[in-house]
């Protein structure tokens, strides 16, 4: 029990970063990634996966654990995610995202959707 907290202390001061602008081109009507959470499972909207030799996958940048902060500077904080992924569906050509990786909100969203 102690190490498995010593874990999360550890990703959880490691793994925080600064909110990051990554910009994809949409291709074939999808960037490359799943999304999970939203206001109506009283949690951030995050990246809950990447599609390997997706857009995102050969973007590079953007990683599951993500929590997805903008899409074309709309802010999808606190929204629900049907709303996240129109914004996602309407974007055309290049979408600029806002996303802050957070791994310890990640555990806690994986164990949340596991249950």
């Amino acid at each position: 029990d102690d190490i498995q907290k010593n874990v999360k202390a550890m990703l959880w001061g490691v793994g925080h970063s600064n909110p990051r602008v990554i910009e994809l081109r949409k291709a074939a009507e999808s960037f490359g990634f799943h999304i999970k959470g939203g206001r109506e499972e009283n949690s951030p909207i995050y990246i809950s996966h990447v599609t390997p030799y997706g857009v995102a996958w050969e973007h590079g940048e953007l990683r599951k654990g993500d929590q997805l902060l903008s899409v074309n500077g709309v802010s999808v904080e606190n929204e629900y995610l049907e709303t996240a992924v129109r914004l996602l569906k309407q974007a055309q050509g290049i979408v600029k995202l806002v996303v802050q990786y957070s791994p310890q909100d990640l555990i806690e969203m994986e164990n949340h959707f596991d249950q």
